[in-house]
């Protein structure tokens, strides 16, 4: 790990800690299911509007919760966490994932079926961002624990760079556009496809 990846991390980390209700859910989420990670759009959000100077605001906010389990069938640790989540956190919206299930009900923009996956960073090294593809967790030593594929650079300097590994480059921009991500955080920059760095 590079010392720009270790100031990446620690500023991350320290803006998770010194955000109360967000650090709050990531301590009951370990007690709750140790193997799941807070992940996607509110870690994303939190770090784009800090270098905005803004606070993002939990508030009805959608809170992505992955974690994977190839031994689950019937969906019973998704709705357990999920209805847990929700009485603790009402004002929060819940969407609990078990990325070992994915291949069960996600289809590629042609309707075909993707391959199970095999792991939390597999699941992410799909995501249609880079800065989207990143997941958090307490471990057992009380410790925060990261997954991000990518890197944190995209994250941090505000890069939209679509990741081709799973849907198109309209896909990617389409969606971009519908969240208004460009109006609320101004300083996001689109990354041509075509330009190549290192993450």
């Amino acid at each position: 790990m590079t010392l720009y990846q270790i100031h990446h991390r620690k500023i991350l980390f320290d803006l998770i800690l010194n955000t109360p209700e967000l650090y709050a859910m990531i301590k009951q989420l370990a007690r709750i299911e140790p193997r799941a990670y807070l992940s996607a759009g509110v870690i994303r959000n939190t770090v784009w509007a800090f270098l905005h100077g803004q606070t993002f605001d939990l508030k009805d906010s959608e809170i992505d919760v992955i974690y994977y389990d190839g031994q689950e069938r019937n969906n019973d640790v998704q709705q357990r966490v999920k209805q847990t989540l929700e009485d603790l956190f009402p004002q929060q919206q819940w969407d609990v994932v078990n990325q070992a299930l994915v291949h069960t009900w996600y289809r590629r923009e042609n309707g075909e079926q993707i391959q199970p996956l095999a792991s939390i960073e597999h699941a992410l090294s799909l995501w249609p961002e880079t800065a989207t593809a990143i997941a958090l967790r307490l471990n057992s030593s009380g410790e925060l624990e990261l997954i991000a594929p990518f890197g944190l650079q995209d994250l941090f300097e505000l890069r939209l760079c679509w990741n081709p590994a799973l849907v198109s480059y309209t896909t990617f921009k389409n969606r971009v556009e519908s969240k208004k991500w460009l109006q609320q955080w101004p300083k996001l920059k689109w990354v041509d496809p075509m330009e190549t760095h290192d993450a």
